[in-house]
């Protein structure tokens, strides 16, 4: 159920980058998870798509790659985004 919050911020963090860089359309957001994440893609995306509507992000993807190599209590991190 975190998966919620989770979205909340990965969109938070999408919209301020794209403010910054003049972009109005996201069309794809990559995050990295690392092994302990314990993120249900799902959910996430179940939750991705009630929050993106009427936002940049309307027609956006989210993608999940893993990441073996996060430790400790950071699990995840916008990798990247693609947009116009």
């Amino acid at each position: 159920m975190h998966e919620g919050a989770v979205c909340r911020e990965i969109m938070d963090i999408v919209s301020e980058a794209a403010i910054e860089n003049e972009i109005n359309k996201i069309y794809e957001i990559v995050i990295s998870v690392g092994p302990y994440s314990c993120l249900h893609e799902g959910q996430l995306n179940f939750y991705f798509d009630v929050m993106k509507k009427d936002t940049i992000m309307e027609e956006a993807v989210i993608r999940l790659e893993s990441d073996d190599t996060l430790t400790g209590t950071s699990q995840m991190y916008v990798k990247t985004f693609r947009g116009e």
